[in-house]
């Protein structure tokens, strides 16, 4: 048996990632017995996260896997950690293997503080299986007999850490089965905010070859198409089998190759597949056309990723589209009656009192159902992280990878302050407007 662990979150939940579903896929096509937790156990007497972890651990111990995989995202890195000591109490003598965009970024730092023996970086389902085979099987013996000889994973050997040559990613994703929606309890999910149904994640594409400074993208710059058939396939599977008709599209950029995207929204139409859908984008990606085949294919709504209307933190953030080209993208997908929710970040490089001004007047101007703003949060792997002074800002880290980042012209409380003035201000103009992310530390 081999467990993953989503999340996880207390019921109900309505939206999921897909990449555990995609690794649980790839095992059980293999003739692995997988089982995905995304929930924690029914718990309406506390909600103390300590508890619920050492119940989530309790429960996981009663199926004794062999392997035990938990995807770890930078912002939940002190609960991953906790949980892992937990699955450690319970069950000695598991693999505990942690995959996702923080032990990507981090792997040695997270081998040496916490219970996880292996981290996968980038991309899993190959790496995943290979070490399944071997932990299934009972071929495990010590460390170095086996995961050396894998690639793309990050190790203890005793006292040492050891990095394996990384691992290139599935080039076809068409040879990738559809992932195991089935283990995911759909019909448990609540209606998705967004889309007001139930809904499933889905991808078209993975990579991206933009060099935002402030992403992380585990995937690579190569982007990897699947092909349209493939997408409304799975899309009528998850339709016909489990009664789900929403969907999120959890590409990077809907619309980064103009010709695809039109090809998925013509499958979809073809098939009259009778869908609701949402996705990203950004810039003037989406032309007129294509904003026409997604509306008549279900779109209903597009998260608009503009971070800034200020085209200097734009180019200092190497985000490789302006100020100008996010108002065209806007104009023509509320032109044909889609849904736009505008997101921006204050804190970006090269921030001013300036540049946010401009950032609030585009946010007026622009049109969007919904503005979202969040104070800028650094994250390891990134290339601000990685290289603070070539973006001129100074980045300030606290204890488990907490971290705020001042520009030239703004300090932290300036910042904050900046971030204040500026949701003050959508309200007073009448804007919808809200705030998505401001972590703020104790430690501060």
């Amino acid at each position: 048996m081999i467990v993953l662990i989503a999340g996880p979150g207390k019921p109900p939940r309505s939206t999921q990632g897909l990449g555990l579903p995609y690794l649980a896929a790839v095992l059980e096509e293999a003739g692995v017995k997988v089982k995905i937790f995304d929930l924690y156990p029914p718990s309406e007497d506390t909600d103390n996260p300590d508890v619920l972890d050492q119940r989530l651990a309790d429960e996981i111990a009663q199926e004794q896997p062999a392997l035990v995989g938990v995807t770890i995202h930078t912002p939940f890195y002190v609960e991953r950690v906790r949980l892992a000591k937990y699955l450690r109490k319970r069950l000695p003598d598991t693999l505990l293997v942690a995959g996702g965009h923080h032990p990507s970024a981090e792997p040695a730092d997270l081998l040496q503080c916490s219970e996880y023996d292996v981290c996968v970086i980038g991309e899993g389902e190959e790496t995943l299986l290979e070490i399944a085979e071997f932990v299934e099987k009972g071929k495990k013996q010590r460390a170095a007999d086996w995961l050396g000889n894998i690639r793309g994973v990050v190790y203890k050997q005793g006292s040492r850490i050891v990095q394996n040559p990384t691992r290139p990613p599935v080039l076809d994703l068409d040879t990738l089965p559809f992932p195991s929606h089935h283990l995911l309890g759909l019909e448990n999910y609540a209606p998705n905010s967004n889309l007001g149904i139930k809904s499933q994640g889905i991808l078209t594409y993975r990579g991206c070859p933009m060099r935002c400074a402030f992403c992380l993208n585990p995937q690579g710059q190569r982007v990897r198409r699947r092909s349209p058939p493939r997408v409304a396939d799975e899309m009528m599977q998850v339709v016909e089998r489990f009664g789900v008709r929403g969907f999120n599209f959890y590409d990077n950029l809907f619309g980064l190759n103009r010709k695809h995207a039109t090809a998925v929204c013509e499958e979809i139409l073809v098939r009259r597949l009778d869908v609701e859908w949402d996705c990203w984008t950004a810039g003037s990606l989406v032309d007129a056309e294509l904003a026409e085949k997604m509306k008549k294919a279900g779109c209903v709504r597009v998260g608009f990723g503009a971070e800034s209307g200020d085209d200097e933190v734009l180019e200092r953030s190497h985000r490789a589209l302006t100020a100008s080209q996010h108002q065209e993208g806007i104009k023509i997908l509320k032109a044909m009656g889609l849904k736009v929710d505008a997101f921006f970040m204050i804190g970006l490089p090269g921030e001013s009192e300036q540049s946010v001004r401009r950032t609030v007047e585009f946010a007026k101007s622009c049109t969007a159902d919904e503005v979202f703003l969040s104070i800028h949060r650094p994250y390891p792997g990134t290339a601000v992280w990685r290289n603070p002074k070539a973006y001129g800002v100074k980045i300030v880290r606290g204890p488990d990878f907490q971290a705020y980042l001042e520009t030239e012209n703004l300090s932290r409380a300036a910042i904050w302050e900046q971030a204040r003035w500026a949701g003050e201000e959508l309200k007073r103009c009448g804007i919808k407007s809200d705030f998505l992310r401001c972590d703020r530390y104790a430690w501060e």
